[in-house]
């Protein structure tokens, strides 16, 4: 069985940069008798690289219909992920070519990186290293230096817009804090035991953390509305999917402090363009990371893993 990996530089490269170890993909080299890995794939290069693969391998590469009828041998693509719209799934069943994703990777790696975004917002931490490294503490006039306002955690109230096992990690994590945690319903779906209204939520929540897929009822839910029913001492934080927020309403409510901040890892556009609101330099308390949240060695390795274990059963 040949297998093609078209993007393999998105499980990262560190050589030089860091002493983490690469991703080891031996366990997925193991299921195939020809196994091509490549860093990154063009458009152009994939019809190519992909010609005689009975499975292809990939994580953001666009695999159309049209691509998908000039495979014939073709009988399963493996991706390098959870989310699967970078394939046409209905081209894909009407050619029987089975798709397949890894769930639950990464949801410790994406919960620490939630709890990481409030702990900064109540420590402010990196604020305050940024001072000692500019050399302010160094020439204080006292033992400490706070410019930044500190709070605790504890007693703090975190509503949860997406109840699946990463919220649900998130809730365990922040309740070792001491925190209240709400969940909160998506409009236009059905109401569970556990859930209260964005309407009740919004009001009491001190963090708005965000865990949910893109969807219709998704698209652009956090808005102008959204923002203004929040606490103006509350701060959002998005792991999920970039355009569940309306980049330029957040980025209208940062300025005009309708909230008290926002920490995200997703952008609408990724890489993100120039031009985006939201990378403007007068956006204040707000921290971007660039899409790291599932990006934990230890869940690379699960990832790997699980596409072996999908590989397997394809082949008994």
């Amino acid at each position: 069985m040949r297998a093609v990996f078209l993007d393999a530089d998105t499980l990262g490269n560190w050589q030089g940069k860091s002493h983490q170890p690469l991703a080891d993909l031996t366990p997925l080299a193991e299921c195939f008798d020809d196994f091509d890995v490549y860093g990154l794939t063009k458009p152009d290069e994939v019809l190519e690289r992909c010609t005689d693969a009975d499975v292809i391998i990939t994580n953001k590469v666009v695999l159309d219909g049209e691509t998908l009828k000039q495979l014939p041998r073709l009988k399963a693509i493996q991706l390098a992920a959870t989310g699967m719209n970078n394939i046409d799934l209905e081209a894909a069943k009407e050619l029987d070519i089975q798709c397949f994703n890894v769930a639950d990777y990464s949801t410790f790696a994406v919960a620490q990186l939630t709890l990481q975004f409030m702990l900064n917002f109540a420590t402010r931490a990196c604020e305050h290293y940024q001072l000692t490294s500019q050399g302010a503490w160094q020439k204080s006039r006292m033992f400490t230096l706070t410019d930044f306002p500190i709070m605790e955690l504890e007693g703090k109230t975190l509503a949860l817009i997406g109840y699946g096992n990463i919220g649900q990690k998130v809730e365990e994590l922040a309740k070792a804090f001491g925190m209240k945690v709400i969940v909160a319903n998506i409009p236009g779906r059905p109401m569970r035991d556990n859930q209260i209204t964005l309407d009740e939520a919004l009001p009491q929540a001190d963090f708005v953390s965000l865990h949910c897929p893109l969807t219709d009822e998704t698209k652009d839910l956090l808005n102008k509305d959204f923002f203004h029913q929040m606490k103006s001492t509350a701060y959002v934080i998005n792991t999920a999917r970039g355009p569940v927020i309306n980049e330029q309403d957040l980025a209208v409510a940062l300025k005009n402090n309708v909230i008290a901040g926002a920490g995200l890892d997703v952008l609408s556009v990724e890489p993100p363009s120039p031009d985006n609101p939201l990378l403007a330099s007068d956006i204040p308390n707000l921290a971007i990371t660039p899409h790291i949240a599932w990006a934990s060695h230890e869940a690379k390795q699960r990832l790997i893993q699980g596409m072996a274990d999908n590989i397997a059963r394809i082949k008994e």
